[in-house]
């Protein structure tokens, strides 16, 4: 069986641009001192990528696929996050949509990328191995 848990690195990059981006953006808030905000975005940076790097030990596509869902729902919380901060102008409109531009593409990227699992997972299990 071929290690699934790499095979799509290109996700696994983007997740961690993402992080470095919000870090960044977290640090410039924190230096308008909404502390509580930068905190926030701080701990967001690394959701996206921590929830693949836990799903990454699953021993089955299934399982994994399932955490790879769950980093998709960790897209659309920081978006939310994202145009909460914008609103508020703690970030400048650009910072935002090349933000929701990101994880629009991330999210994508995941939703592909669980459906290829589940599409392999069930092609394995109607295999007939006799």
């Amino acid at each position: 069986m071929a290690d699934f848990r790499f095979e799509n690195l290109e996700v696994w990059k983007m997740a961690t641009e993402i992080g470095h981006r919000l870090a960044d953006l977290s640090d410039g808030i924190e230096t308008l001192g909404k502390l509580t905000f930068a905190n926030h975005l701080r701990e967001s940076s690394m959701l996206i990528s921590s929830i693949l790097a836990e799903g990454s030990s699953c021993p089955t596509k299934p399982e994994f696929a399932l955490f790879v869902g769950r980093a998709r729902g960790a897209t659309l919380q920081i978006a939310n996050l994202v145009i909460f901060l914008g609103d508020r102008e703690l970030i400048t409109e650009v910072e935002e949509a090349a933000i929701i531009n990101m994880l629009k593409r991330e999210s994508k990227m995941l939703d592909n990328f669980r459906q290829s699992l589940e599409r392999a997972s069930e092609r394995s299990e109607t295999v007939d191995v006799a």
